[in-house]
């Protein structure tokens, strides 16, 4: 007989058509019965979803609590963690779900232990690399509901899933939700058309010995007198049920028979709706997190270290705290964005608390050590935050009274952006002999361009005086004929409304066009106006600037589009103008092109698209993901009619997007932009769709119930403005052309270049506001340094993901290094001589392995100062 394994527990979003602050006021009331219960009933136990943010809100309302709470996780009643957070997992860095287990599991410490489970119950997908990162974090299993197909993709509720290359998890799926078998009832009714129905549905997929059966629900409490209730139950049912846990059923599944392997990603909607096209929803919301979650790995953490080197402590707590921010808004509705306006609100907030922390950081540590260096004010501190040094551009920020300077050592130097600051006169001086006035001159504040090497995870020091020409700066090309950039291997020009581009002797007549079309969706999934087709919006004129080795072409775009679906559906409906902008940057030393898209969004509910087409017959594609990407992840459409929704051909990529055949390949470079489309050897990417309603019924790609209404009574269409995106929108990009077939270290390489980090400081007294700090930040006694130029690491070579400062030991730090290739790569331990390197996971746990990064796959080293 099939045993049947009861696990009570609650699903707790944090916000969602309610707010954080709605959720803890829930909390007060329901945490405190499940901890009566537990205490009353030794036998129960209960798992709070899987994340510790929602203990430590319930313990800051509740202190008094705590011993009862570190109690009960000491008895294996009360599971908590491993997550900070309940993340969605197609749409953030996979630095950042290494971090949520990371804290969530440091601050479940305080408590008596996480729960060692990757439990994530209701994210909408989960990409296929999630194996290999949770083994980074020391976790063998995951636990998940949305995504899969047991007709298409593994045969079993319970499989290994393996990641791209050969790490690998235990697998154990609810197909039909964490809510299955909610308020437990001992009715006849109730056994046969939840309990057994469930065990039954199991079985119909693959015949199994013991079923883990999921009791909880949305903000449930947990089941009282559980083994009165099953006493009675196991005399009514055909099964028989335990009291269990998520690790009690994961250690009796390993005891079972082989499991069945499946590799690749999850987002097919056969068992529930998944959102495919969320990752356009809200688009503002992506743009904050993948500009905060971005600072955090690429400037303050490495930054972290390098301070660390030189004496200069910050604490952990303000990192951690950091992080916790913007973790708190990648939970899976916050980040999906299919939240009111209201709580997008507050997501955004903070995301904006959490780039202030990171900009005081980066402020303090910067000034500390430009005191300890001396700096004048015609000096300038330029950090390399990467692992190698590199002869790059760097974009360093500079006041000066004038234009007329010249950088010391440094032959390649431009304007790319200035701001003029007129004199001001009689500003009041206030010292403790007494006050007096002056004139303060005029200044400039200028981002610069410059040319030179800095020592990997190290600073330079360089000077800058006066001199008798300007530095160079954007100036309008005087044209006799087509609008165009070009530099020795790339050509753009803009011909007949037309962006075409050469590169090694091959045109491409239309290589980018920008489409629009109506979006009947809401802010959970994109969706068709019946009758509507997709348009190409023109592009109306262009001229080419440059500014030293940077060319650019400006192309402008006009056009009226519908003001809202009505008026889609009418031809004498109302009508706005909608401007658009296109910057595409070339620079003479790299085939890369940059890309800068500025709308003013003037209608409503509509997506706008990219549309990529650099010729490359028969592609295949490459979408990328931490340590690797995923080929080829098109849906077979042969056998789709039962699924929740349409299973929409729009997939999700990380940083990078490729096409390649046997003899060329093209790469983009998307920063927030995640969203793409294959279709006819062109890549279609999305840069926003607009809303105006939370959730809507009966829509073409997603018929039935409006998602978002969580009771089929009582719903309420709630209209989301802001959803609406009008106004200025802006987006960056890079794009990539390659004579060859796809090369994941080149492309890699590419990525790295395009998202390094700029970071640079002048310890000036024109304007203490360019630096929020600098002001405020008291002078101290410093330990001088005398070098104007040191590095701590030259990794050439290994593709380092991130830098940070040991969570456990002040004296130490770590890198991670991944593999995104088919072959393993060894790691030559005399680039950390005298540094004395440990393999370890990303929990600092001893890992007994030589230092080789297999394929696909991810070593984390701990290194001394």
């Amino acid at each position: 007989m099939t045993e049947g394994y009861i696990v009570n527990l609650t699903h707790w979003d944090r916000e969602w058509y309610f707010s954080n602050q709605d959720a803890v006021v829930l909390s007060d009331e329901l945490f405190s019965d499940v901890l009566d219960e537990l205490e009353k009933r030794p036998e129960a136990n209960f798992c709070l979803d899987g994340q510790s943010s929602i203990l430590d809100e319930y313990l800051q309302i509740h202190p008094e609590n705590s011993r009862r709470v570190k109690k009960l996780v000491q008895n294996k009643q009360l599971f908590i963690g491993p997550w900070f957070t309940q993340s969605d997992c197609l749409l953030v860095d996979g630095e950042s779900l290494m971090r949520n287990v990371m804290i969530g599991i440091r601050d479940c410490e305080a408590y008596g232990g996480a729960m060692s489970v990757g439990y994530i119950p209701d994210s909408f997908g989960f990409n296929a690399q999630l194996p290999t990162i949770l083994n980074q974090v020391g976790i063998d299993n995951i636990i998940f509901w949305r995504g899969i197909d047991y007709q298409e993709q593994v045969s079993s509720p319970y499989f290994k899933w393996q990641g791209l290359g050969d790490t690998s998890v235990t697998a154990m799926t609810i197909p039909l939700g964490y809510g299955c078998a909610p308020n437990m009832q001992t009715t006849s009714e109730y056994i046969s058309n939840r309990l057994d129905k469930y065990m039954n549905f199991i079985n119909d997929i693959r015949p199994q010995d013991n079923v883990l059966v999921p009791a909880g629900g949305d903000q449930q409490n947990i089941v009282t007198n559980i083994q009165d209730k099953l006493n009675v139950i196991n005399q009514k049912s055909k099964y028989h049920y335990h009291i269990s846990s998520f690790s009690d059923f994961l250690n009796k599944l390993k005891q079972s028979k082989e499991l069945p392997s499946y590799r690749g990603e999850f987002r097919l909607p056969a068992y529930a709706r998944l959102h495919r096209t969320i990752s356009s929803v809200r688009i503002n919301i992506k743009q904050a997190n993948h500009n905060a979650e971005q600072k955090l790995i690429k400037q303050v953490e490495p930054l972290m270290v390098l301070g660390r080197e030189y004496g200069i402590n910050i604490s952990q707590e303000l990192l951690v705290d950091a992080w916790k921010k913007v973790l708190a808004s990648q939970a899976h509705d916050s980040l999906g964005g299919c939240v009111y306006d209201a709580v997008s609100d507050d997501i955004m907030h903070r995301y904006k608390e959490a780039d202030e922390l990171s900009d005081g950081i980066q402020n303090l540590i910067l000034r500390r050590l430009a005191d300890k260096l001396a700096l004048s004010e015609n000096q300038v501190l330029l950090v390399n935050t990467e692992a190698e040094a590199k002869d790059r551009y760097y974009k360093v920020n500079i006041l000066t009274n004038r234009k007329n300077i010249k950088f010391k050592g440094i032959t390649d130097a431009f304007i790319v952006n200035e701001h003029y600051y007129p004199a001001r006169e009689h500003i009041l001086i206030e010292k403790p002999e007494g006050k007096s006035y002056l004139t303060e001159p005029a200044y400039f504040e200028l981002s610069v361009m410059l040319k030179t090497t800095v020592p990997g995870l190290g600073y330079k020091v360089i000077d800058f005086n006066d001199d008798q020409l300007e530095l160079p700066t954007f100036k309008t090309v005087e044209l006799n004929s087509t609008p165009k950039i070009e530099t020795t291997d790339v050509k753009i020009e803009f011909l007949n409304g037309n962006i075409s581009a050469t590169f090694n002797g091959k045109t491409m007549p239309n290589l980018i066009k920008l489409v629009d079309c109506a979006n009947d969706g809401d802010t959970y999934d994109f969706s068709p106006l019946k009758g509507d087709t997709e348009v190409e919006l023109p592009f109306n004129t262009a001229n080419a600037q440059v500014s030293g080795k940077i060319q650019q072409l400006i192309i402008n775009g006009t056009t009226n589009l519908p003001y809202d679906l009505i008026d889609r559906q009418n031809t004498s409906g109302q009508t706005k103008a909608i401007n658009y902008k296109l910057v595409l940057s070339l620079n003479d030393d790299t085939n890369t092109i940059s890309g800068e898209f500025y709308v003013d969004n003037t209608v409503c509910s509509h997506r706008m698209r990219l549309v990529l087409n650099p010729e490359i017959k028969n592609a295949d594609v490459f979408a990328g993901l931490t340590a690797g990407a995923l080929k080829n992840n098109q849906i077979d459409m042969h056998d789709t009619d039962g699924y929740d929704e349409y299973p929409a051909p729009l997939n999700v990529f990380d940083k990078v997007v490729s096409l390649s055949n046997h003899a060329s390949s093209f790469s983009f470079y998307g920063g927030a932009s995640k969203e793409y489309e294959l279709a006819a050897d062109k890549l279609y990417i999305t840069l926003f769709a607009s809303t105006g309603q939370f959730g809507k019924p009966n829509l073409m790609w997603r018929p039935g119930r409006a998602s978002g209404d969580t009771t089929n009574q009582g719903h309420v269409m709630i209209a989301t403005p802001e959803a609406q995106l009008l106004g200025p929108q802006e987006f960056d990009f890079s794009l990539k052309l390659f004579s060859q077939t796809f090369n994941p270290l080149k492309v890699q390489s590419v990525a790295d270049e395009v998202y390094a980090a700029n970071v640079s400081y002048q310890n000036q007294s024109l304007n203490y506001f360019i630096n929020r700090l600098d002001n405020k930040i008291q002078k101290k006694q410093e330990k001088p340094l005398t070098k104007k130029k040191s590095g701590m690491l030259e990794l050439d070579g290994l593709t380092v993901s991130s830098i940070y400062p040991s969570y456990k030991n002040n004296n130490r730090y770590l890198i991670r290094v991944t593999n995104p290739t088919s072959n393993a790569k060894k790691i030559n331990t005399d680039l950390f001589s005298n540094h004395n390197p440990e393999i370890v996971n990303a929990l600092e746990v001893h890992q007994e392995q030589k230092f080789v990064v297999e394929p696909y796959d991810m070593v984390t080293i701990k290194l001394d100062y």
